[in-house]
Formats: structure tokens, sequence, C-alpha cells
């Protein structure tokens, strides 16, 4: 971390497990961060290297890769204001149907850029929060909150403010999407994780627990991902090709996997009886193989 802002993470470690991620830091104090563990935060400096790094074609390609991958990025980002303001309207005119279909949709926006939208901090959870993912006495909002109501509750009633929270969150995000930082090693790292994530507890069904439209998510995470691979393609095809080949074949095992659950322009609901378990392990190994693939991008560019 430097100030407020994650530059990179390694999530889902539990007691007794490891992991590790690639970044290329500037000279500056940074903070790692390590939650429960003896010591939570230490400092981290790093000097200034005593000569440059020769410059060669595939640096100059991951530079491309990164004004490519922030490109999109903020294509996606902007896309998602208005898409969240229509739904806000919907959930303030009291639409529970109108509000229901749009709620993947918006989300889809979000979810792409997801690996840009956990590093600004609180704002993530502020948008994206789960219910158990919320801290006692901290105000539950966002997407999540405005699902229960959609599809437990069956009203939008008293959702008005949450409506308006999520449309000044979402252009807040958007305008810091264009401020943030980017490296080669930082977005494949970004694109791990989120693929850890859609393995690890997206699968379970527990992200979109009330409205049971998680293929929209993996749909919009996947899509995510492999905009950010390609966005490094051109340097990886010279660093290292037969790596970029697998990756190729990995990204279309899953996105076939995804395909299976399609219906009409969208997908199917998410459940136990829709998707059953030898499904979900079926794609959850998929994603694990890609995510193990991907693991060695970061380490490989310049």
């Amino acid at each position: 971390m430097q100030g407020d802002r994650i530059l990179g993470e390694k999530e889902n470690l539990t007691p007794g497990l490891s992991g590790s991620f690639s970044l290329r830091l500037e000279a500056g104090s940074y903070v790692v961060y390590c939650p429960n563990a003896k010591t939570e935060r230490s400092t981290l400096t790093v000097s200034k290297a005593t000569s440059p790094a020769p410059a060669n074609t595939a640096q100059a390609q991951v530079a491309d890769a990164v004004k490519n991958y922030r490109t999109y990025v903020e294509s996606k980002s902007a896309a998602l204001v208005p898409a969240a303001e229509e739904f806000a309207a919907a959930v303030k005119a009291g639409d529970v149907a109108k509000a229901k279909k749009l709620f993947p949709v918006a989300r889809g926006y979000y979810e792409v850029i997801e690996p840009v939208a956990e590093s600004f901090g609180d704002l993530d959870p502020e948008i994206d929060a789960r219910v158990n993912d919320v801290v006692a006495g901290a105000a539950w909002t966002g997407f999540h909150r405005i699902e229960k109501a959609l599809w437990v509750d069956g009203t939008t009633k008293g959702m008005a403010p949450f409506a308006d929270k999520l449309v000044t969150d979402v252009k807040r995000l958007d305008g810091l999407v264009a401020s943030v930082k980017l490296q080669g090693a930082q977005i494949a790292n970004g694109a791990v994780d989120l693929l850890g994530e859609v393995a690890n507890s997206k699968i379970t069904g527990e992200e979109d627990r009330y409205s049971h439209t998680d293929l929209y998510d993996f749909e919009a995470n996947v899509a995510g991902v492999k905009a950010a691979i390609d966005a490094l393609t051109p340097a990886m095809k010279k660093v290292d090709p037969s790596l970029q080949a697998r990756i190729e074949q990995q990204f279309a095992a899953v996105e076939k996997s995804l395909e299976e659950f399609r219906s009409g322009t969208g997908f199917i609901s998410y459940t136990t009886t829709t998707v059953p378990a030898a499904k979900r392990r079926e794609l959850t190994t998929k994603v694990n193989v890609l995510a193990e693939t991907l693991s060695k991008v970061a380490p490989a560019i310049p």
C-alpha cells in the first residue's frame, strides 16, 4: 500500500497457507499490511536503482499494454455510471421488475474492472460488500444491500438513499480510475487474484445469494481478466510464446463452460438445482488451471 492505495495483494490466505505476487516499485516508502498477523503493518523502503534497466522491445510492449488496459478500464468505468443511474432510477421509482433486470447489467461493468476498483481502499466495500463482509455496527451499502430488498423483501421501499449513494460512489470511482498507477505485473496479478476469487468464493453462490445472477458476474470477471491478459499478449508472445499459447487454450475452455449455462442474451439462475455440484467443480477446476497458468505472467514480463 502507498497511502490508502492498494498496489498489490494476495487474497484468500488462511493460517498455514502462503502466497506471492510480483510488483515493480518506484523509489519510496510502502506499507506491507497483513491483517491478523503478529505484526500487521510494516514499512518497505525501496531505493532508487543505481542504473536504469536496459530498454528493449518487450518493455515497450508492456508500456503499451498498460496504456491499452487503462483505456479499457476507463471505458468500462465510464459506462458503469449511466448503468448505475438507470438501475438507481428504477429502484427509486419502485419498479421492482425493471430493477431486477438492470441489476446484473450494472454490476457487470463493475465486475470487469474489479481488480482496479479494489485498489481504492474502502470504496469497493461501499459499492460491493456482502452482508457478512460488513463490520458489526457499520452501514451496509451498495449493490448487494439493494439486491436483498429486491429479491428477498420484494420491494424497493426505503432503498432510495442506498440507490443515491451507489450512484455517488460509482461516480467517485470513475473519477479515481484515471489517476491510478498501473504496471504490467500489477495488471497480471490483478487478473490472477480475480480468478482466485471466482474459484474460491463466487462459485459457491455466496456473491449474488439473493438474485442468483452469479453467472453474469462470472462472465464479466472472465471478460475483465481476458482484457488484462490480451493487453499483455504482444509482450508475452515475445518473452514466452508457449505460455501465451496455454493461456489462450485455457481461456477458451473456461468460456466454453460458461456458454453451457447461457439463456438468450443472459444466463440461467445460479442455484444448486440448475448448476449442480459436479458442474461447479468442473468450472472451478478450469478456472483454477487458468489462474495457475496466469500466475506465471507477472514474473515473466519485463
